[in-house]
């Protein structure tokens, strides 16, 4: 499967420490990747179709943009050979603007049936199913605040994903973000989150990789899910977890 990693941070932040930990961790996965950033309310995304490793030498383009991107918010994607998607076009992060902010989307797993879902402001007309689930919640998101604008983000994106699941069953993470909050959703496997003993209050990060990015074990908190009828939600901001919840 592929895998999934995002940082989230109080100020402007490198993720160097993590994002090698995170491509050799998951290195079996690779057949592209990609990174995501915000700077001054922009999206900035890398990527490319090549591996990460060329033997046990990790590709300079990966390595050099985990040492100099910094943000308070950087989202990260390790392509599994089995997507069968091989264009650069199919790598991750994908972005759209919408309701007021530039977002990022990463996602893993598989749906049967979402291929056929059909948005009136499609981000991509590729076969891409990572587009097609950032779509669909994109477009409950909106048509939630607009019937009801008293709604929070969290609300309209928690019936979104509760929608999706059920009209579409199917294995889902993803992670979007803007740049200032990140959601994490799942209704399989498990989520892991991560605050480094030495930079409490500063950052936090979140993967799908089992096991976590560090050798020590006990800073890690994992968050499961057997029951693709329903779903987690986990909300970050900063350094701070700000809910954690079922649908």
């Amino acid at each position: 499967m592929c895998e999934l990693f995002a940082m989230s941070a109080g100020h402007h932040y490198t993720a160097q420490e993590y994002l090698p930990p995170f491509a050799a961790r998951a290195r079996e996965n690779i057949s592209g990747w990609g990174i995501g950033f915000f700077r001054n309310g922009q999206v900035h995304i890398e990527k490319s179709c090549e591996g990460i490793f060329a033997g046990d030498q990790m590709h300079d383009s990966f390595s050099r943009l985990a040492r100099v991107i910094d943000s308070r918010v950087i989202l990260s994607h390790i392509r599994c050979p089995k997507s069968g998607h091989q264009k650069e076009s199919h790598a991750q992060p994908i972005t759209d603007w919408f309701l007021d902010h530039n977002w990022l989307f990463i996602f893993k797993g598989e749906s049967p049936k979402l291929m056929g879902y059909q948005s009136t402001r499609p981000i991509m007309r590729e076969g891409l199913l990572a587009a097609r689930v950032f779509e669909f919640v994109r477009d409950e998101m909106e048509s939630g605040l607009a019937n009801r604008p008293r709604q929070s983000l969290y609300q309209v994106m928690a019936l979104g994903c509760r929608k999706l699941i059920s009209n579409y069953p199917g294995r889902y993470t993803f992670f979007m973000a803007n740049e200032t909050v990140l959601f994490a959703f799942f209704n399989t496997a498990q989520v892991l989150t991560y605050q480094d003993p030495t930079a409490v209050g500063e950052l936090l990060l979140v993967t799908t990789v089992s096991g976590g990015l560090t050798d020590d074990q006990d800073n890690w908190s994992a968050f499961s899910q057997q029951d693709q009828a329903r779903g987690q939600i986990l909300i970050i901001s900063g350094a701070d977890l700000l809910y954690q919840g079922h649908l």
